[in-house]
Formats: C-alpha cells, sequence, structure tokens
C-alpha cells in the first residue's frame, strides 16, 4: 500500500435512510474522493426501508457507476441490519463504513490506510475524540457522547475513545467472523462490533476526522436513550458473562473454492405463501450452490404460478399423504448433494444462512449443525406471543439456544427445522425413522451421539420461524412435544435423559401439593412456607413479562408461559406412563 494509490480491492459499506434530496450528490462527491487514491473500489448502498424516493436515487447510481451495488430491505430495520446486509454483498480486501450524509469527510479515509499501515492494525475507527479531528457539531451530540463514552470506558474497556463515529475501516478478515454475531440492529452496533472484535484479538486504533454537521438535532427522545442503554446493557451481558462472541469462524473463501452442492429438503401438506417466502430467502442466499427439493402431499400447476418456481433449482415433487420424517427421507434419496439441509416449510433463512453454516462446519470440522429459528418478524400478535413463551429461559431453560442466538456449543438433540448434515454421516445412521413425528430429528440425532458424531451450534446458521398461534395450535404443538419427550424417556432414552424435561411435571404436582395441604387442617405456617417457591416462580413470571417491554405482551407472555407449563407437564406424564411408542 505504498504506492500512490491503493491497489487491492475496497468495498465501502453505505448505509441509506430517507436522505432522497441528497444522496445522488452526496455519492458522487464519494467516487470522485476515493478515486484520488483507491484504485479499485465498490460502493454498496443498503436501503434501510426507507419511506421517500430514496431507493429510485439509489438505482440512478447503480445505472451510471459499474461499481455500485444495492442491496434493499422494505422495512426499517436498523443501521446495524444495513451494514450487515451490504457486507455480505461485499467482496472487498477492506471494508469500509461510510454514512451517506457526508458529515464525515470521506478525504480522511485515505489517512486511515497510512494508520493502518503504521500502526499494523486491524480495524481504524473515525474518532471525534482524537486530538486531531475537526468537530462542529452540537452541544447536545456532545455531551451525549460524553456520557456514553464514560459509560462504555467503564463497562467495556476498549482501547478507544469513541466507537459511534461512522467512519471506520476494516481489514476483511478483522470483520467478517465478527459482524454475522452482531445481534444489535439499531443503538449499539457499533460497540458490539468493536467489543467482539477486541476480544478476539483484532488490533483497534483511532483516527482523526473532520465532522461537520449539517442536521439539526434537538432534544433526543427518551425512547432512544432507553432502548441504546438496553441495547448496551444487552452487549455486556453477552460479552462478559454469555461468552457469546467466543469461537470465532474465519472467512468463507475456502468454502466457495469447495463450492459443496448443497440439497435443501422442505416437507408440506401443501404449496402455501409460507414456503414461497423461504423459497424466495433461499435463492437469494450469498452461498449460490444449491437445490430446493419441495414435498407437498400433491400440487397443481395453479399452486406453483409464482415466478420463484421458475427457478432450475426448485424440484417439486409430489409424494402423498405422508409424515414429514418419510418426506424428508424421500427427498435425501433423489437429492444430489454432498450435504444436506433441512427446513420446515414455515422457517425462512437468513441471507448467509448456509455461507455461516458451512464455514463452521469447515472450521470445526463436523458434520452435523444445527442453529436458532427465531421469531418470525411479520407474525402476527399471537403467533409473537408462542415466540415469546418459546424464547423464554423460564421455558425453554438452556433448549433456548433452539430459540435465540445463543453462545457457540455441542449439542446432543436438536429440531429439524434447521439441520444440516453430510449425507456421509446421514446414511452412516440410517437416516430419519418415518415411524416418528414429531421426535424423528431427536432419534437422528441420538442415532448421531452414538456414532461418537458432534453435533454443533451455531448462532450464525440463523433462520427465521413462524410459530403457530398461542390459543390453538402453540398447545397442540406443545402438548405432542411433551407426549414423545415422555415416551422417549421412557423407551429409548439416550439424548432425552435431561432433568429440564421433568422439571413441568415436577412443577404441576408441587401445585396439587399446595392444594392438597391447604384443604386440610395443617399449621398455616406450613402452608406459607410452601407458597414461597411458587411466589419466587411468580417474581420469575413478572421479570420474564417486563423484558417484553410491553403490558399486552408481558401479561399474555406470563400466562402463556404458566400454561404451558401446566400442558407441557401433564402430557409429558402420560408419554412417561406409555408402555411403547
Amino acid at each position: 500500500m505504498t504506492s500512490n494509490k491503493i491497489k487491492e480491492k475496497v468495498s465501502i459499506l453505505v448505509p441509506i435512510y430517507n436522505i432522497e434530496s441528497t444522496i445522488y450528490k452526496n455519492i458522487q462527491y464519494l467516487i470522485e474522493v476515493l478515486s484520488s487514491f483507491l484504485d479499485n473500489f465498490e460502493i454498496i448502498l443498503s436501503n434501510d426501508g426507507s419511506s421517500d424516493n430514496s431507493l429510485s436515487e439509489m438505482f440512478k447510481l447503480e445505472t451510471k457507476y459499474d461499481n455500485v451495488k444495492i442491496f434493499n430491505s422494505s422495512k426499517n430495520c436498523g443501521k446495524g441490519h444495513a451494514l450487515k446486509r451490504a457486507l455480505e454483498l461485499a467482496s472487498g480486501d477492506y471494508i469500509i463504513f461510510c454514512d451517506a450524509d457526508m458529515e464525515l469527510n470521506p478525504y480522511s479515509i485515505k489517512n486511515f490506510f497510512e494508520i493502518l499501515e503504521n500502526e499494523n492494525a486491524d480495524i481504524v475507527i473515525g474518532s471525534k475524540r482524537h486530538k486531531d479531528s475537526i468537530v462542529n457539531y452540537s452541544n447536545i451530540r456532545k455531551t451525549i457522547s460524553f456520557i456514553y463514552f464514560i459509560f462504555v470506558k467503564l463497562f467495556f474497556r476498549l482501547p478507544i475513545k469513541d466507537t459511534q463515529t461512522g467512519l471506520k475501516l476494516f481489514k476483511r478478515s478483522a470483520i467478517i467472523g465478527s459482524f454475522p454475531r452482531v445481534l444489535v440492529r439499531r443503538f449499539a452496533y457499533d460497540l458490539e462490533l468493536l467489543a467482539c472484535c477486541h476480544l478476539n484479538g483484532q488490533k483497534i486504533v483511532s483516527a482523526p476526522i473532520e465532522l461537520n454537521a449539517n442536521r439539526h438535532f434537538g432534544i433526543i427522545p427518551l425512547s432512544i436513550l432507553f432502548s441504546t442503554f438496553v441495547d448496551t446493557l444487552a452487549v455486556f451481558y453477552r460479552l462478559r458473562i454469555l461468552k457469546f462472541y467466543d469461537n470465532l469462524f474465519g472467512d468463507n473463501r475456502g468454502i466457495e473454492s469447495e463450492n459443496k452442492l448443497v440439497s435443501i429438503i422442505i416437507p408440506l401438506k401443501k404449496i402455501n405463501n409460507y414456503v414461497i417466502e423461504s423459497s424466495v430467502h433461499i435463492v437469494n442466499q450469498t452461498y449460490k450452490n444449491f437445490e430446493i427439493i419441495i414435498l407437498p402431499d400433491v400440487f397443481s400447476d395453479d399452486d406453483i404460478k409464482h415466478e420463484i418456481f421458475e427457478d432450475k433449482r426448485l424440484i417439486i415433487n409430489a409424494t402423498g399423504n405422508k409424515p414429514p420424517a418419510t418426506k424428508r427421507h424421500e427427498g435425501v434419496l433423489i437429492s444430489k448433494g454432498e450435504i444436506i439441509a433441512f427446513l420446515d416449510d414455515d422457517t425462512y433463512p437468513e441471507i448467509n444462512w448456509l455461507e455461516n453454516a458451512l464455514r463452521a462446519m469447515q472450521s470445526e470440522n463436523v458434520e452435523a449443525l444445527g442453529g436458532p429459528a427465531v421469531n418470525a418478524l411479520n407474525d402476527d400478535f399471537f403467533q409473537a406471543i408462542s415466540g415469546y413463551i418459546y424464547s423464554s429461559v423460564l421455558m425453554s431453560g438452556k433448549m433456548v439456544a433452539r430459540y435465540v442466538p445463543a453462545k457457540v456449543q455441542y449439542v446432543d438433540d436438536f429440531p429439524s427445522c434447521n439441520f444440516i448434515i453430510t449425507r456421509n454421516l446421514y446414511d452412516k445412521v440410517g437416516g430419519f425413522d418415518s415411524n416418528f413425528w414429531p421426535g424423528e430429528d431427536t432419534i437422528l440425532c441420538n442415532n448421531i451421539i452414538k456414532e461418537n458424531e458432534k453435533i454443533l451450534y451455531t448462532p450464525e446458521a440463523l433462520v427465521y420461524h413462524h410459530r403457530r398461534s398461542i390459543f390453538f395450535g402453540h398447545f397442540k404443538q406443545l402438548s405432542s412435544y411433551a407426549w414423545h419427550r415422555g415416551c422417549f424417556i421412557r423407551n429409548i432414552g439416550g439424548n432425552s435423559l435431561h432433568i429440564a424435561y421433568f422439571i413441568p411435571s415436577l412443577f404441576c404436582l408441587y401445585l396439587i401439593s399446595i392444594a392438597a395441604i391447604f384443604s386440610v387442617g395443617v399449621d398455616y405456617r406450613l402452608k406459607y412456607l410452601s407458597l414461597i417457591p411458587l411466589a419466587l416462580y411468580g417474581l420469575m413470571l413478572i421479570g420474564s413479562a417486563l423484558s417484553t417491554f410491553s403490558l399486552t405482551r408481558g401479561l399474555f407472555k406470563a400466562f402463556g408461559i404458566f400454561f404451558s407449563h401446566i400442558t407441557y407437564g401433564i402430557f409429558f406424564v402420560k408419554g412417561l406412563l406409555k408402555n411403547n411408542n
């Protein structure tokens, strides 16, 4: 990087939200500045659900400039989300974050590269608090920035004074393993990313910037300040308590060179809007070498009129009325991939789901992997309540990793709504047992463990899952899960022998014992003592309800968890008392 121009390819990621009046001239100016010292660069504009004409202006730029790419999100999900999506399209050896308003002079980037080389750093970030920075912005912003700096310094001890300035330079190797682990979408994504990089040994240094604020900032709403505070505490919890950012996986370029065919298998009753949604997200994966095998009972020409079914990688095969386990196994038989990925029709994957999963499998040398199936973003209220219940630690215990991103770990049981396995291992363990549903995935995983193979869990292999409605589907599904788990414990054992599965039934027994104590003439002190565990349980329900930050959602969640415990406890005992499968 010592020549007049930097020869390596550089990707500049620019989040966009509602700046239709200035975006065109701003990006033109950015290209003009970058061309003076970059020989090979691309600009990725990531639209964060703009409600004005910003997207139209972005298309004009893409048409005019060959090195401008666009990612478009129809929903406003936050700046962090926009940058993550942009990174998935980036191919540069260096990655730059740059705000679209041009408040930060992009010519500073040239100095960033010099500092990167001189300091032998991995990351250079612009800092308003650098002694050589030239800053012109409001006292309100200065005050808030200083308070946040003190807070971050006390809790995170990063070797920098400013995490929030929107101009940053990364070596690709420094960011590619870290950014998929970032969960904050809006207010503290900078802090989360830098904390993750610092934890994993990346050298971060600060650089001076020139800031000329061109926007007026009044009083910042308390809701934003509160959300930022909550997001920051969540990052601290994941960093220090959960150890969520450990075990990062490296670049994906080795995976791209291997280019293994992945067969994605989706069983379902009939073609529906969910499987169309899922297929659209699969087709847009950053990893491109796959086939999709969709297995309905029957289908007609009208069922497949959607344009997504014109993609040659989609195979639709009518199976007749068969259980999902049988459908999945038949899908494997007609598939061609070296790797088999199982989804349900009501799940849809993140854009880098396959890329992240294959990178993790290659890095850890494993042949089976699962990832979280988080609550779908567009579920209705009663579906969302079901999702809140499942994703509560109070409901799911350590199994909560199935429903929310958790730390990298090995597991002995994982659901087939997001499960990836090599064909070699699938054949070795005999595939799915068609006699079970639900529970076929438990049997498969049990057979994998018997072969002394490992099942890796990584939060980066993420899909979204549409939940059942709380008033009928949720409890019907839960009762089936509980009944089968009881059967498995009695007749199979293995990976079902966890004390956590017994707790709801013990809770039901405890409630019955309380009723018995209060129905007979025992000492009042014993009555009060018997209520202490119930009071503690009530406090935990209240805490779980408060975590939704909504009175209505919180009440439904709390009552839903209580009745879910009762439902699971009763049907678990029924399954446990059954003599055979």
